[in-house]
């Protein structure tokens, strides 16, 4: 539990009980984002993210204004670990942060991300990583968060390239696309996690928790092998009205030729569903970035901080590699959890939702 204040009003903040405060948090939602009860997206991901309160997928905390005891703000952890050097780092993911505009002086904000920090070390998250939007880097930075680096935009234009269907695939590659992560997924994680110095653990169970079945429709699209049909390579993405966004990527190598089909193959698979283009924000891995280039990808105008806040109970040595840029390889979707007014657009709720980490300070 944390206590401060802003001012003259003071605040609590506590553990979220969904029984107790389910009403308060579609409040927050409805105020501050998107209507659970009108948005059929913001409804699935509410109970995704909400359903299980322990250490063992997510974690949120609540600030309530002392006098009136209103829920006034909330900001969520889950957990998403890393395999760095072949060993397991438990990793935790900022979410849904969001506070009531009157209480936006900082206080709240605070009080909501140091108890998130706090809770998640204590539960055995070593670090956490980030990419809060312009008001929310002032909180970051003040609870302790360092910048890494920058995540870098990569687009590909797909509409009317004709070398799209010339493109090099190799003659025992097939391809397919699919809605849930199966045994194969687990088998290529087992085979490509010591090929890259740190990523995102990418089990089936972990990629059917964090992408299958909402109705904005992330999909896998997958490299497979024409003789034994072992998966070779997976691209996670959705469809926006007139692109395609990348959300995450695993190859059996980082580079070479099989990266080389699986970009090359996924792209004209866009093409054909009538995308303009294939976009990505990843940063980490100068060959990843150079192969991105080589498949006619090109760096576009957005970039995006990555933070990064270690438990302070971590060695000097484990601090420093964690806020070393080219120990990470990361990709922006990996932490977005509300997606854009364009990919939730709903009749009955048509305001403009920016994304994740909703401003919560101005």
């Amino acid at each position: 539990m944390w206590k401060g204040c802003d001012g003259f009003m003071a605040y609590t903040v506590i553990p979220l009980q969904i029984d107790e405060h389910r009403d308060a948090l579609r409040r927050l939602w409805r105020d501050n984002s998107y209507d659970p009860e009108t948005n059929v997206y913001a409804a699935e991901r509410f109970d995704w993210l909400y359903r299980d309160t322990g250490a063992s997928h997510a974690q949120t905390w609540l600030a309530v204004e002392s006098e009136s005891q209103r829920v006034i703000g909330c900001g969520s952890v889950f957990r998403s670990n890393r395999s760095f050097r072949g060993q397991i780092v438990s990793a935790g993911v900022p979410a849904v942060f969001f506070v009531d505009r009157e209480h936006r002086l900082a206080g709240a904000a605070l009080g909501i991300q140091r108890a998130v920090l706090g809770g998640g070390c204590r539960s055995g998250l070593d670090v956490f990583v980030g990419k809060p939007n312009r008001s929310a880097r002032a909180i970051c930075d003040r609870v302790g968060y360092r910048p890494v680096g920058d995540l870098q935009e990569w687009v590909r234009v797909v509409w009317g390239d004709d070398s799209l269907s010339a493109s090099p695939r190799a003659a025992d590659y097939g391809d397919e696309i699919v809605t849930a992560a199966d045994d194969r997924f687990d088998r290529l994680w087992d085979r490509a996690k010591a090929h890259y110095l740190m990523a995102a653990e990418k089990t089936a169970a972990f990629l059917n928790w964090r992408y299958a079945g909402f109705k904005e429709n992330y999909r896998f699209y997958c490299l497979v092998r024409q003789d034994d049909r072992r998966l070779v390579g997976y691209i996670v993405f959705y469809a926006m009205s007139d692109g395609a966004v990348i959300t995450d990527l695993l190859c059996e190598d980082p580079s070479g030729p099989a990266l080389d089909n699986l970009l090359l193959g996924f792209c004209p698979r866009m093409q054909g569903g009538g995308h303009v283009w294939v976009s990505l924000l990843c940063t980490g891995m100068p060959s990843f970035e150079g192969q991105l280039e080589q498949v006619g990808f090109r760096r576009g105008k957005h970039r995006v901080a990555l933070l990064v806040y270690v438990n302070p109970d971590a060695g000097a040595a484990f601090r420093h590699e964690m806020l070393d840029k080219n120990n990470w390889f990361i990709f922006a979707g990996e932490m977005d959890v509300l997606l854009s007014d364009e990919v939730w657009r709903d009749r009955s709720d048509r305001r403009n939702v920016l994304g994740d980490a909703v401003a919560s300070a101005s």
